[in-house]
Formats: structure tokens, sequence, C-alpha cells
């Protein structure tokens, strides 16, 4: 596939997002998001092997599947709203909540994303963990009720995630399980406040955005990988900030959305849940902790020629991790000002 058309097809996904999230007819939200489908599609085809093919195929057919229930869901809702009440009120929003879940990939819906982002090269998967979830995640936020079904599946979703993530030796895998755990969070943050979902998603895609580049720079796929790269204990150091960030370990930038959601969960006398919520991430916590403290103590020896080429990454990684250590202050400003 020639760049023109890589161009063309980027250039129709950020658009059809745009035209889903601001309509005002679920019809035209899902025009949206079929557009945006095949528009991505072609994008994953790009790399030529059987994982990106099976990748597509899977993604076609849980994306058409879930656009299936999201169309009868809302044609469901339209009748019980011209006071026919054929169909019950409550069956209806699940079956609008759980296509949304699927599209966006929340547990119990959660199976096709790990096995998709395991073929798929790391800009794609920065795509499919950021801006592929922006349309289903609004639509949910607009829908969303405190609920049974609601609460469990968000308690599953961080569940799956941080158990899921621990026997994992491919890094996409692992952020794929991380992704579905921070997608319970979300969920959580949605049914609070509409201003603190859209917060954790923006902190969220930035955390996300950090560690793809970082693992698309040094090409690293495994775990094998990471404890065998060339790279100075600087440049190793940088990677561990990076993933404790998006662990959500305090004090870092990563922590604040967290801290956010904990806060305002506390006001609501959701004590139970919160703390399932914190000892299930501390999970999430050991197994990016377990990876990189392996990373840090098997070292290499770097020959002297090395030297310019790692001060010249270290520059270009440095301004990222400064931010993300940045997190202690700006957590205690925006508290200061709560």
């Amino acid at each position: 596939m020639n760049k023109p058309s890589n161009t063309m097809f980027v250039i129709i996904m950020i658009m059809s997002v745009i035209l889903s999230i601001s309509s005002n007819s679920w019809f035209m939200v899902w025009m949206g998001m079929e557009i945006n489908m095949m528009s991505f599609l072609p994008l994953i085809m790009e790399q030529k092997n059987m994982n990106s093919k099976e990748s597509a195929l899977t993604y076609f057919l849980v994306q058409t599947i879930a656009s299936m229930l999201l169309l009868m869901s809302v044609i469901m809702i339209m009748i019980n709203n011209k006071k026919m009440n054929l169909y019950n009120e409550s069956m209806s929003e699940m079956l609008l909540m759980s296509s949304l879940m699927m599209k966006s990939g929340i547990s119990p819906f959660h199976f096709w994303m790990p096995k998709m982002m395991e073929g798929l090269n790391w800009n794609k998967c920065l795509i499919l963990m950021t801006w592929q979830k922006i349309t289903p995640l609004m639509m949910m936020s607009t829908v969303v009720k405190i609920n049974m079904i609601n609460i469990t599946a968000m308690v599953l979703s961080i569940i799956i995630g941080a158990v899921g993530g621990l026997n994992q030796t491919s890094i996409r895998k692992l952020m794929a399980y991380s992704s579905i755990s921070n997608n319970g969070w979300m969920l959580a943050a949605m049914m609070m406040s509409e201003n603190l979902w859209l917060l954790y998603f923006i902190m969220y895609a930035l955390m996300t955005m950090m560690m793809t580049l970082s693992m698309n720079v040094h090409k690293i796929f495994h775990m094998n990988q990471l404890m065998s790269m060339n790279e100075s204990m600087y440049m190793k150091f940088i990677l561990l900030i990076n993933m404790l960030s998006i662990s959500g370990l305090p004090p870092m930038l990563g922590f604040l959305p967290k801290w956010l959601v904990m806060q305002s969960s506390m006001s609501m006398n959701e004590l139970m849940i919160m703390s399932m919520m914190v000892m299930l991430t501390l999970i999430t916590i050991y197994y990016y902790l377990r990876m990189m403290y392996t990373a840090l103590m098997l070292t290499n020896t770097e020959p002297k020629w090395n030297k310019m080429i790692l001060v010249k990454n270290y520059k270009l990684m440095m301004p990222i991790t400064i931010m993300t250590m940045m997190g202690l202050i700006t957590i205690t400003m925006v508290m200061s000002i709560y």
C-alpha cells in the first residue's frame, strides 16, 4: 500500500470520529463507527503477514457484531419511545451498553483485543488503544447508569486486566490487558462525572503514547528483548519511569486520574468497590515492576562508539520523563485547588 492511500485512510478515520461524537442521531453515530472501521482495516492489512490478516478479520467480525447489536438496541428504544412498549426498557439499554462495551474492549467483551494487538505494530496498537475508543466511550458516557450490570463490567475489567497480564511474555498483549484495566477505571469515572472520565482518557492516551513510542524506537515486542537491550542505565531508567507511570504508581503522572476517581468515589461512599479496584491495580503495577526490574539488573556494557547514539536518544526521551516525574507536583497543585 502506498503512502497517499495511507494518508487518505488516516484522514477518513479522524473525520469519522468527529462525525460520530458531534452528531445528535444514533444512526449518524452508527454510520461514523462503520466508516471508522472500514478506514482502519486497510491500515491493519498494510503489514504483509498472516498475523495482521488475522487481526483484521477479528476486528471486522467483532465490530460488525457490535454494530448489529447497536442498531437492534436503537430500534428497540425508538419503538419504546413511541409508547408501544413491546420491549423491556432495561433490556434495550443493556443491549446498547453491551454493544458499546464490545467496541471499546471492556470486559466481558474483551477477548478479541489481546489476540488482535499481537498482530499489529506499535503505531497501530496506539491507534487501537486510544483513537478507536473515543466514539464508543463518548456514547457510553451519555447513556451510562449506576446499576449492577455496569458495576460488574467495571470490576470484571479490572480483574481481567490485572490477572491476564501476569503470565504474558508479549509486551503488546500486556499493554492490551493494561488497557482493559484502564477501561474499568474509565467506566467508574463515567458514573461519577463527564469531565472526570475525559481527564482520565487524556492522561491515559498520553501515557500510552509515551510507552508505545518508546517501544517503537527500540523495536521491542517481547520481554526477552527488553532484558537484552543494549542501552545505557539512563535509557532503561527512563523506560522504567514511563512504565511505572502507565501502571499508575504514585507519584507519577499516571496516578493523577486514578486519585481523582478515588476521591470522587469516596465522596459517594463507594468504599468496598474502590478498595477492590485499588488492590487489583497493584497487580498491574507488580507486572510492570517485575519486567523492568530484571531489565535494569541485566545491564550490558556498551562500547565507546555507541555513546553518541545513546546520548542522542537520551535527549529525545528526557522531556517526556521529566513531564512524567512532574506528576507529584501536578497532583499536589490539583488537590490544593480542590
